[in-house]
């Protein structure tokens, strides 16, 4: 059994080199849509093309970022057509598996009960020491998420632009499929290395950079709800702890 890993990127040289390394240990094949980036991620994917098994494409984004100006599900919707494995795994570039997932991968590809797997979500909010979590109004940070179903059974993403919802053959609900749940994190770094946010990155206002000037206000009182939040008491996946102790204003 063979695991297809999709992904689409743009902009992401911070997040390429944590992505692909977590990646190497679990992944048969990496299939990357870069959207037109403008720093270095086409060069630092390009660079481990000789060491993994990578399959680069582009198909450039127009448009305002994360807005239905992207045609999102059909960018995704061609990483679905290219992938060879028995499984698909759509898991975004600022998301990294727990290092765990490698051991327990072999068993989860090789049940016949079960087409649909699920994961506990992790979200980290502006440094890798503090995780957001759900709070009345806002229950969105810490919930189980889809991200990985067998192969050739006509999942797709609906036809839809930036907000994309994974649906079964003909319409049917995911839902409606055999799935289970896994005990295995992953852990979503997006407000938490690097940069932080990108450009468009405030349409929910809760980093309070409504245009897209300054830097975030982590700690910003949301008129609509309470942003929540408890210290990280785990392990990051081995990549990010390099990653930190390279970068000292992490720590």
């Amino acid at each position: 059994m063979k695991l297809s890993l999709i992904v689409p990127v743009l902009n992401e040289e911070t997040f390429i080199p944590l992505y692909l390394e977590s990646a190497a240990a679990y992944a048969d094949e990496i299939v990357i849509v870069d959207g037109g980036s403008t720093d270095r991620t086409v060069p630092l994917i390009e660079s481990y093309l000789p060491h993994l098994p990578i399959r680069l494409f582009t198909m450039p984004q127009t448009g305002m970022p994360y807005t239905d100006d992207w045609n999102e599900s059909q960018v995704r919707n061609f990483l679905i057509g290219q992938a060879t494995g028995d499984w698909i795994m759509n898991l975004d570039v600022d998301e990294l598996m727990d290092d765990r997932f490698r051991d327990v991968l072999p068993e989860l590809m090789n049940r016949m009960d079960v087409d649909i797997y699920q994961f506990p979500f992790v979200n980290f909010w502006g440094n890798p020491w503090t995780l957001r979590v759900n709070s009345p109004g806002d229950e969105r940070w810490s919930n189980d998420i889809t991200r990985m179903w067998r192969a050739n059974i006509g999942i797709r993403y609906r036809d839809e632009k930036h907000h994309c919802t994974l649906e079964g053959e003909g319409g049917r609900s995911i839902w409606s499929l055999p799935r289970d749940r896994v005990d295995v994190n992953i852990y979503h770094y997006h407000y938490a290395l690097g940069k932080k946010i990108k450009f468009n990155d405030n349409r929910r206002g809760d980093v309070n950079v409504p245009d897209n000037k300054g830097e975030p206000d982590w700690h910003f009182d949301h008129a609509e709800y309470r942003i929540a939040t408890v210290p990280f008491e785990g392990s990051h996946p081995e990549v990010v702890r390099r990653y930190i102790a390279a970068n000292p204003e992490h720590r």
